[in-house]
């Protein structure tokens, strides 16, 4: 009798879910330097590099927890802590009135693109990331409680 490799066992191990934890507090970091990036200005030109960056983090971050375990939870933490981060710190103000997303000029806008533009990249890449037939029936097999004939 030969004993299963280990490597080929579908069980994330601790560490990989460790993995998923750093991708997650990275992404909270992300998401807090892009809010603070927002209102960059480049003599006195607004840079809208905030955004370019909420898209870039929203793809990538949900791809690197997605490969360290292969469930969609360990691609959907990453997205929602970013968001969670984006929508709770940007959006709502502080008791004292502090704000953390400015408005007036065109830095609103930046700041409208980086939320949008973060969303709707992290959103198309948990789409894409799912796997293909998840809920298909391979043809030979039964379906657990159906009646074979």
């Amino acid at each position: 009798m030969t004993r299963p490799d280990p490597s080929a066992t579908s069980e994330p191990a601790l560490l990989d879910w460790l993995g998923v934890f750093v991708v997650c507090a990275t992404a909270a970091l992300a998401g807090l330097l892009e809010l603070l990036l927002v209102p960059l200005y480049a003599g006195g030109s607004l840079v809208p590099v905030a955004v370019l960056f909420a898209v870039a983090t929203s793809v990538a971050l949900p791809r690197m927890g997605r490969a360290l375990v292969d469930t969609t939870a360990a691609a959907v933490l990453p997205f929602a802590t970013w968001l969670f981060v984006v929508v709770g710190i940007g959006l709502f103000p502080r008791p004292e009135g502090d704000v953390i997303l400015p408005g007036g000029g065109g830095v609103q806008w930046v700041g409208y693109g980086v939320l949008l533009g973060g969303s709707l990249a992290g959103t198309v890449t948990l789409v894409l990331s799912s796997h293909p037939g998840t809920g298909a029936v391979r043809p030979g097999t039964v379906r657990p409680g159906a009646v074979s004939r």
